[in-house]
């Protein structure tokens, strides 16, 4: 891979050369704060690049990735695509997996962000410890000219702001320079104050607190004024299969990407505060991927949801039902049933919910497939609500 990287760097004119480059890792949250990036600084009038989960974007288009972070061949490919399209400034989420293969040594980062360290991955690192100093990477690199903008409230904080030479800037609710308070939380906006400044958006959730803090300090640091950072703040908007609404009349039903226990625990607790009846939620595991946590999925499924439905997430190669056995072990529970085909799980919420329910169909968010075996087959769970609530 870092030979790779280096001969592509080299081939396509050491593209990421004069870059301004903003990197941001962490378990949860680097799609949302890297598109959240991605639109404050178009609205500043800025010629910006993006590169991530969703795909790649620039002020003309996009078009699908395969991966968070592209292997280092692809990455030299779309660095010298967008400066062919005259863009001299890229957000990319980094993954633990880009870093310890060196897909992005031949990238110059000026700003790295942090988000928060939960368990995810470990089918690639061995444990937790090997996963944090994976996503250390990214600050030890750092000069002494760049930025580090880290959350003072992960537990990762004070190891992180020693480890680089960067100047390091702090955000967060409990600590941090750009300290948020005044938070309020409800099923249509989030607010809070920072700074002096107040701000307001449709993104939902006290995660989003924290993707919006991140994005306000990294402003900070590019040199926004105050003022100017709140203002592009407020043209914020909500992000494909990111806690997304799909249905909001005597029932509310959304679609989420939270596939690790601490991402499905964050939005549980948050739609626990604000239901007027019951929150059903449908949680899977994916297949070929870290099994220590299928266990937890279930257990924080049925410890915050009213009623819990456990079902198939691209299975991949394991059989469904073997996965739904790890999911049930030691699961004292009552309140969950298991229900292999996603669709009949989605359709049997969709029967159960009353007035006031809220459904949380987690885990695949955006994706618009599902895995079964190596094959990719269309599937989207925003597709099968709206038919499960048109009975087809």
């Amino acid at each position: 891979y870092k030979t790779l990287g280096k001969l592509a760097y080299y081939f396509y004119g050491e593209p990421t050369k004069d870059m301004e480059v903003i990197g941001v890792t962490g378990t949860n949250g680097k799609t949302t704060t890297t598109t959240l990036l991605y639109q404050s600084l178009c609205h500043a009038g800025r010629r910006v690049g993006l590169i991530g989960t969703n795909g790649l974007y620039y002020p003309e288009g996009s078009f699908p990735t395969s991966n968070t972070t592209p292997d280092g061949l692809l990455l030299m490919r779309y660095f010298k695509f967008f400066k062919e399209h005259d863009i001299h400034t890229v957000i990319m989420e980094v993954s633990s997996h880009a870093l310890v293969l060196g897909r992005v040594d031949y990238v110059d980062f000026q700003y790295a962000v942090f988000t928060n360290l939960t368990q995810d991955h470990l089918d690639f690192h061995k444990d937790m410890e090997d996963y944090f100093n994976a996503k250390k990477m990214l600050f030890t690199d750092l000069n002494e000219n760049a930025y580090a903008i880290l959350n003072a409230d992960d537990g990762t904080f004070g190891r992180l702001e020693k480890a680089t030479q960067a100047k390091v800037v702090s955000y967060g609710i409990e600590h941090g320079q750009y300290q948020a308070t005044q938070v309020h939380l409800n099923m249509y906006e989030t607010s809070f104050e920072v700074a002096g400044m107040k701000i307001s958006s449709d993104l939902l959730s006290i995660a989003n607190v924290y993707n919006m803090l991140a994005v306000f300090a990294t402003l900070r640091c590019m040199g926004y004024s105050l003022e100017k950072a709140s203002e592009l703040m407020h043209h914020l908007t909500h992000i494909n299969g990111r806690l997304e609404k799909v249905y909001n009349q005597d029932f509310v039903a959304i679609v989420d990407y939270a596939h690790s226990p601490d991402s499905v625990r964050n939005i549980l607790t948050f739609l626990a505060e604000l239901k007027e009846n019951r929150v059903i939620a449908i949680v899977g595991c994916g297949g070929d991927r870290d099994k220590s946590k299928r266990p937890k999925m279930a257990r924080v499924a049925c410890e915050l949801a009213d009623y819990a439905i456990l079902t198939s997430d691209n299975p991949r190669t394991e059989r469904p039902e073997a996965i739904l056995e790890d999911m049930c072990e030691g699961l004292q529970s009552t309140n969950y049933c298991v229900i292999v085909d996603r669709k009949e799980a989605i359709g049997q919420a969709v029967k159960m919910a009353r007035k006031g329910d809220i459904i949380a169909v987690l885990g695949k968010g955006h994706e618009d497939y599902q895995i079964v075996g190596t094959t990719k087959r269309h599937f989207s769970d925003k597709e099968e609500i709206l038919k499960a609530i048109k009975g087809e």
